[in-house]
């Protein structure tokens, strides 16, 4: 059985805390001292029994138990048990009920879960508990609970004491005090006589009944001796027929190859040993054949070049950063310019010279056009027109209103255009709002400030002067800000306003134009004056016609993404316009091309890198930072290189060990092949598997033997013992039960006519009651009556105890002549593990008291133990117990607090290596204190390592 999490909720100084445990056998968990390693020990124990702690009450928590694969849930809260198996229905009975056959918590206590208080002594070994649980035979803890019920049963019996005060004692004294007072009694009637004679029928009657009941009972339990011998009488035949199934013992070399194998055992020990002296050498963390020494100076190249790499990172994102904030301005520059639309894009070749040209031009017509119209003759009367007259219109259909018209009309759209415009950008708040930005900055420097002295010098608060200082920062912000939206917007912003004025003017001038009346004809008809006229509409439709033309080619020319209402006027603003976008824009192509230039070179660094990082199995990404880690490791491998290559020497003198019982394994192996060929077996495994079939062959020998002592102690006495065989052998388990019911039934009835015969002989003493000389009699009589029944109930009772205690007796001590020495051949395994091969036991000296034996044979009693030679003679004899336990009911956890403090550090290893192969068939967890436990912990296959962390 596993724990595989523990939680506790409300224990000790544990509260909601919850530990997981690693997946090997052994858990070590380093705690100092006052971090709650015992108090986590007592939390588990009482997890596992219940109960009532003595400092901390009842346990509030659970563990999660792995058993055989299947999940389990113990939990307790107070009193109350949470026991089941996911998917399952709750379990209302104790663990140790269900599966451990009641071991209790004393004993568990003594065993399994252990401080270095409780590891001392070795008087364990004569607990009657222990005795019964730990040598007894198989269902060895019903049997302890027997024995020890028996003999507390006889006890409260009968004691051998005169002046004993047990049950069957106090009745003999009672007894006699009442023959002695009926013998004082005065005369008896002959009707008494009768009565007494009548009583004395029902006694023989009684005793024939008795006698009847005694062969049934003897009959049944004859049946019911058949019945207990079968299955043991099935496992001895099981034994047998195993022990046909593997070959007979002493067919191979045992004590050859296992001194071989002990060889081979010995020689690779010290092979690993010289192994490990020779890596001990190395500096922590080195490994000669690092790929360091082949790419150092590769590391080195690239350290040189590791500013450079910085430096282009950050001008990268730098200059990326920049670009994307120049682009931003210039869609925002070309969303305030008045002479392109920012919906369309900027052509890259424009024709200015031809765009000049077109523009003087378009002004020179435009301006002999206007001098035309302001030069018109004044007529005294206008002549007649006849309807054919190609004399200049000047109604509203004249070339000149019609112009007019078109140019008022295209003006009035731009000056739309640029109040939407200004009205996007807010003009108008734009122009207040930094005013009183700057405003509020300046006054919440000024308080920030005078929050600052006064923290300083009045208040002495260090929060109020922080307070000052980031309010003095925040208003300088502000008022920064203010200042550059101001100077930023304010030149956008009167730039257009600018261009709105001059439209506006224009729009003035156009309106005045339109309004301006014109010459009226006269009625008197005047040569002179229509000659005049006559000219001066000729020279206005040329002059109109001159206009039209420059126009047209003028917006023929206006380039591509130009605002259409342009004209003359706006060529050099529009020009001066393209001319900043084109130089911003060259600006940003110069810095792209600059940055990509950058970036080529970062890239080649980069790849340099990757190289180098592929090389060395580096999983981090590339960075500078990751380049000065692996540069510092290079460094210190370079130290470390120096200091191994300085103890060459030694490491030669470690490797020729380790050659020498190279060559010894060698040796051990050919002397190996030459057993094997003899043996005709093929491999080591083989032989092995040989020599564990006759070990099976002796387990179910002495099986076969244990159930036949067995079934010796069941043949009733004075049966034959092969009759008794042969009533199994021939015997049906069904018929036997049959039996057994058919006695009980004749045992009912011999009972119900012993009722029958009381309730008459009730009534013969009833009757002798009434005829007694006197009251006094009477009762002397009926108590004498009751001591007499009572004694010899009580004396069948004290009998049958008796009987029954001494065979079970018998079967325990047979028994644990044959388990004991098994246990201490374990333990002493175990001593010469935990000691170094320096002790074992005295198997052969017990009888003189527990003793070890040093290499030389020398005995060593107990009383010339050292503190730490015992600690380690106690957890031996604790681990075989547990050893035992396992082989018998369940491998349960075992919990060790603190019991290697007295241990010195090689045999300390060596105790960890012992519990690392132990934890692979049974969970260890290992409290200490001691940190060189905990990392030699960490260097040992099989142990999970932990630091116990309460919060």
């Amino acid at each position: 059985m596993n724990i595989k999490q523990i939680r506790l909720d409300s224990f000790g100084p544990y509260e909601n805390w919850t530990f997981k445990s690693g997946p090997n056998g052994v858990q070590l968990v380093y705690g100092a001292n006052e971090s709650g390693k015992t108090s986590l020990l007592e939390g588990m124990r009482s997890l596992l029994f219940g109960g009532k702690h003595k400092k901390y009450g009842y346990v509030s928590g659970s563990l999660e138990l792995d058993k055989e694969g299947t999940a389990y849930h113990l939990g307790r809260q107070n009193k109350n048990l949470d026991f089941y198996s996911p998917g399952e229905p709750s379990i209302k009975d104790e663990p140790n009920q269900l599966w451990w056959y009641g071991l209790d918590k004393k004993t568990y206590n003594r065993i399994f879960g252990l401080t270095l208080e409780d590891l001392q002594g070795v008087d364990i070994l004569n607990e009657v508990d222990v005795r019964a649980r730990f040598f007894g035979a198989e269902g060895g803890e019903q049997l302890g609970g027997v024995v020890k019920s028996i003999e507390t049963n006889a006890n409260d019996l009968l004691v051998a004491s005169a002046s004993g005060k047990r049950r069957i004692n106090v009745l003999i004294d009672q007894l006699q005090e009442n023959k002695a007072r009926l013998s004082a009694l005065g005369e008896h009637e002959t009707q008494y006589v009768e009565l007494q004679q009548a009583l004395k029928a029902s006694e023989d009657t009684e005793a024939e009944i008795q006698n009847q009941i005694k062969e049934w009972q003897d009959y049944r339990e004859g049946v019911e001796m058949v019945l207990r011998a079968w299955d043991t009488y099935r496992r001895s035949e099981e034994a047998r027929r195993r022990m046909q199934q593997f070959t007979s013992p002493d067919t191979l070399d045992r004590d050859a190859f296992l001194s071989i194998d002990e060889g081979l055992r010995e020689a690779r020990q010290n092979m690993q040993l010289w192994l490990d002296k020779e890596e001990a050498l190395k500096p922590e963390n080195f490994d000669p054949n690092s790929p360091f020494t082949t790419y150092g100076q590769d590391i080195e190249d690239l350290i040189q070049q590791g500013a450079k790499w910085e430096q282009l990172r950050r001008e990268c994102e730098e200059g990326e950063a920049y670009i994307a904030k120049v682009k931003e301005q210039l869609d925002f520059s070309r969303g305030l310019q008045s002479s392109w639309r920012k919906d369309e894009s900027v052509p890259t070749d424009v024709n200015w010279f031809e765009g000049e040209r077109l523009s003087k031009r378009l002004r020179t017509a435009k301006d002999q056009l206007l001098y035309w119209q302001s030069q018109a003759p004044s007529l005294q009367k206008e002549p007649k027109i006849s309807e054919d007259s190609s004399s200049v219109d000047t109604g509203e259909n004249s070339p000149v209103n019609t112009w007019a018209q078109q140019e008022l009309q295209a003006v009035m759209t731009d000056i739309a255009d640029l109040e939407s415009r200004l009205g996007e950008h807010g003009s108008i708040r734009m122009a207040a709002m930094p005013i009183w930005l700057q405003r509020i900055g300046g006054i919440g420097a000024v308080v920030g400030v005078l929050m600052s002295l006064a923290g300083l010098i009045a208040l002495e608060s260090v929060l109020y002067s922080i307070g000052g200082i980031i309010l003095l920062i925040l208003g300088l912000g502000l008022f920064w800000y203010g200042w550059r939206l101001r100077h930023v917007d304010d030149s956008d912003v009167a730039r257009l306003m600018r261009e709105l004025e001059r439209l506006q003017q224009r729009k003035s001038y156009l309106e005045t134009q339109l309004d301006a009346p014109l010459p009226v004809a006269s009625d008197v008809p005047n040569l002179e004056t229509a000659a005049i006229e006559q000219r001066y509409n000729d020279e206005g439709k040329q002059l109109q016609a001159n206009y039209e033309k420059a126009l047209a080619e003028w917006q023929a020319w206006i380039p591509e993404g130009a605002a259409k209402s342009l004209d003359e006027d706006d060529f050099f603003s529009m020009k001066h316009e393209y001319d900043q976008y084109s130089e911003q824009l060259r600006t940003i192509e110069g810095y792209e091309k600059r940055l990509d230039e950058h970036k080529e070179s970062l890239r080649l660094i980069e790849d340099q890198a990757v190289t180098l990082w592929y090389n060395l199995g580096v999983e981090a990404p590339v960075s500078p930072t990751e380049l000065k880690r692996i540069y510092n490791q290079y460094k210190n491998f370079q130290q470390q290189m120096i200091r191994w290559e300085q103890k060459e020497s030694q490491r030669k003198s470690y490797r020729m060990e380790y050659d020498n019982w190279h060559r010894k394994e060698k040796e051990l192996l050919l002397e190996q092949k030459a057993l094997l060929e003899k043996s005709g077996l093929s491999g080591a495994n083989e032989y092995r598997q040989k020599l564990i079939d006759e070990d099976q062959f002796k387990q179910w020998e002495t099986i076969y033997k244990q159930s036949q002592v067995q079934l010796d102690l069941l043949t009733p006495d004075g049966e034959n013992k092969d009759l008794f065989y042969r009533r199994l052998r021939e015997g049906n388990k069904e018929n036997w039960t049959d039996e057994l019911a058919h006695a009980d039934q004749e045992l009912n009835a011999r009972k119900d006519a012993m009722a029958n015969l009381y309730e008459k002989r009730g009534q013969i003493v009833e009757a002798m009651r009434a005829l007694g000389s006197d009251q006094e009699q009477r009762e002397a009589i009926q108590q004498r009556q009751e001591l007499e029944s009572e004694l010899e109930s009580a004396l069948e009772d004290w009998a049958t105890q008796v009987v029954i205690a001494h065979c079970m007796e018998r079967a325990q001590q047979s028994y644990e002549e044959e388990s004991q020495p098994k246990m201490l051949e374990l333990a002493s395994q175990y001593i010469k593990r935990l000691t170094n091969g320096a002790y074992t036991f005295d198997m052969w000296g017990l009888q003189d008291g527990l003793a070890l034996l040093n290499e030389r044979g020398e005995r060593l009693p107990i009383y010339h133990w050292s503190s730490g030679l015992a600690d380690q003679v106690y957890l031996a004899l604790r681990l075989a117990l547990a050893k035992v336990f396992s082989y018998q009911v369940d491998a349960l956890p075992i919990i060790l607090d603190d019991i290697l403090v007295r241990f010195d550090e090689d045999r300390q290893k060596s105790a960890l290596e012992l519990l690392a192969e132990l934890g692979e068939h049974q969970q260890i967890w290992l409290f200490t204190c001691q940190q060189q436990v905990y990392y030699m912990g960490q260097a040992i296959a099989g142990i999970d390592t932990h630091i116990l962390q309460r919060a």
